[in-house]
């Protein structure tokens, strides 16, 4: 599916960085015809997009459904899983606690959580924000991706993948880790005395920002977007080599099935944000427009780590970091899970920024 998004992706930001250099040009009208030819090819349910421009939203669409089963129709207001683009949000949220000095970026994290076993005193938060932190909490990935237990918190969450060694020596090389970002929020509960979902709603609050909210599947979410897996044949793809195909759905009938259920509170931190497309790119804005941190702060979290051989990598704090045009700073990430695509492109220089949600597994998903 991500396949034909990105080449959709990569023209709706060169025509937002076009209006941004030349106001002459206008977006909405190409992006509409843009958006409109090529969601079929997509395969989504439902897709919205929003598109800014010298940080204001310039374009906004939404196509498809929200509930195949009710006929509910996608709206620009529909609120959809952000899977991994939770892990930039959750990224400022550990900024926020160290600009107040709550958290310390180069602290032990078992300053924190003490209960950690002893060979976790060598990883800090900034390792767990730039994947460099050697983190590996379970010995099988099925099981953290079909979770269906329910965890008040990260501490307790984290509780499950303590005995596990680390990985890697922290800081020696970059691997994605989406357990990394449940103990940074554990970390963040420590520090504040408060759940994540508690400091998080705080932080969205003190901050004003509006839209965005945790996918606790007992809570009621408005506006909540159903997710689906749309091709049954492709197997699962786990990062430890294992393939494993779909006999959950062995009986049931129909191209098009309801996603695989999972409770994303063993991993709110790096996977458990929603928002409609909009609300996404409005935080984006707000953090790149020095709302929500000092502008210090967020140079530091846009700027690439380096590794312990002086190798920048393509993660900041939280955040992933590249280039547009191999010359324009640009920050984003995307987000696959079992009932979600996302992408998120924005370059700060020129408030250009790209939102893109789909109620659909990725073809060819593959666990992190």
């Amino acid at each position: 599916m991500h396949r034909r998004l990105l080449p959709s992706l990569s023209f709706l930001l060169l025509c937002a960085w076009a209006q941004a250099q030349t106001k002459g040009v206008s977006v909405p009208e190409r992006l509409e015809s843009l958006v409109n030819d090529r969601f079929e090819t997509t395969r989504c349910p439902g897709l919205s997009v929003a598109v800014a421009s010298q940080n204001q939203i310039v374009f906004s669409k939404a196509l498809g459904k929200a509930d195949i089963e009710q006929d509910v129709p996608l709206t620009t207001a529909s609120v959809q899983r952000l899977a991994s683009l939770s892990k930039p949000i959750t990224g400022t949220i550990i900024m926020d606690l160290v600009e107040q000095g709550k958290l310390s970026l180069d602290a032990s994290v078992r300053q924190y959580l003490p209960e950690l076993p002893v060979f976790h005193q060598s990883v800090s938060l900034r390792e767990l924000l730039s994947r460099q932190s050697g983190v590996k909490g379970y010995a099988d990935e099925e099981d953290v991706l079909f979770s269906t237990v329910h965890y008040p918190s990260s501490r307790d969450a984290l509780k499950v993948m303590m005995a596990y060694p680390l990985a890697f020596t922290p800081g020696t090389k970059v691997e994605y880790s989406s357990l990394a970002f449940t103990v940074l929020g554990a970390a963040a509960e420590a520090a504040t005395g408060r759940s994540f979902p508690q400091l998080s709603m705080d932080f969205f609050s003190r901050n004003s920002i509006h839209g965005l909210a945790l996918d606790d599947p007992y809570a009621i979410v408005p506006r909540r977007v159903h997710g689906y897996l749309v091709d049954r044949t492709l197997n699962l793809q786990f990062n430890d080599g294992r393939v494993a195909g779909r006999d959950y759905l062995k009986g049931t009938a129909g191209e098009i099935t309801n996603a695989h259920y999972y409770d994303i509170s063993n991993r709110y931190p790096s996977g458990g944000f929603d928002a409609s497309a909009e609300d996404l790119l409005r935080f984006v804005i707000a953090v790149g427009s020095g709302k929500v941190l000092k502008p210090d702060t967020v140079d530091a979290m846009w700027t690439g780590q380096h590794t312990f051989d002086g190798a920048r990598t393509v993660f900041g704090l939280g955040w992933g970091v590249s280039k547009w045009k191999e010359k324009s700073d640009m920050v984003g990430m995307n987000g696959l899970e079992l009932s979600t695509t996302a992408f998120l492109r924005y370059l700060p220089r020129s408030g250009v920024g790209v939102a893109l949600l789909c109620n659909a597994e990725p073809r060819g998903f593959q666990s992190s």
